[in-house]
């Protein structure tokens, strides 16, 4: 082979690919790692006197409750965007210059997460916490799909079967779920709270919903 044909194959291969699927991972998973790790730093160890009672600890502890329960949900959230990350990039063949700035966004999203947790574990039954976190997860969610959409229409899966598993209906029942949670804020915050906690359930295991 020349070394034109060479130069012009490395090109095309440049074009196709300006950056690898490892270095993707890597740097996304260096923002998620940060972006959970922020998580924590909302809750604080409550002042308490040594030597207090079982009884003033709980009571201490008490007001705790709605952080914790929030800073569970959205660790969770977190590592299930991190395992579908996962799932989806390593089963393409390459990345695109689309994919590459697409997935920035995503992390846009995900590094926000942690504004609207603290708001949600101040005030969890208030209706603009919930809907600022909804609205989160959606976006998140839509960038995603976006992902997908792009990913089968440019062919970029290893097989037919990734293309199937990983396409873009897996993102539409946490969309739809998500979206309706916005949704049921102007009607029971309750049903929002549901909501959120459903997605979860769902998408546990990235292969859950994929047929």
């Amino acid at each position: 082979m020349s070394a034109q044909k060479i130069s012009e194959t490395a090109q095309a291969t440049i074009e196709r690919s300006p950056m690898s699927k490892d270095r993707l991972e890597a740097y996304s998973d260096g923002v998620f790692a940060v972006a959970l790790t922020l998580l924590i730093l909302d809750l604080h160890v409550p002042a308490v006197a040594a030597h207090s009672s079982f009884g003033q600890y709980a009571a201490a502890m008490a007001p705790l409750v709605p952080k914790i329960w929030v800073f569970a949900l959205t660790f969770v959230m977190i590592c299930i965007h991190w395992v579908n990350h996962h799932y989806f990039f390593v089963r393409l063949r390459h990345v695109t210059v689309f994919l590459v700035w697409m997935n920035n966004l995503f992390l846009l999203w995900i590094c926000f997460m942690p504004f609207p947790m603290s708001m949600l574990g101040d005030h969890p039954t208030d209706q603009f916490p919930i809907l600022l976190y909804t609205i989160n997860q959606i976006l998140a969610g839509l960038t995603f799909f976006t992902f997908r959409i792009d990913a089968s229409r440019h062919k970029l899966f290893t097989d037919d079967a990734s293309a199937k598993l990983m396409g873009p209906r897996h993102s539409i029942p946490a969309i739809v779920i998500f979206t309706l949670a916005a949704l049921f804020v102007f009607v029971n915050v309750y049903l929002s709270l549901a909501c959120l906690f459903l997605v979860p359930l769902l998408y546990f295991m990235p292969t859950l919903i994929s047929l």
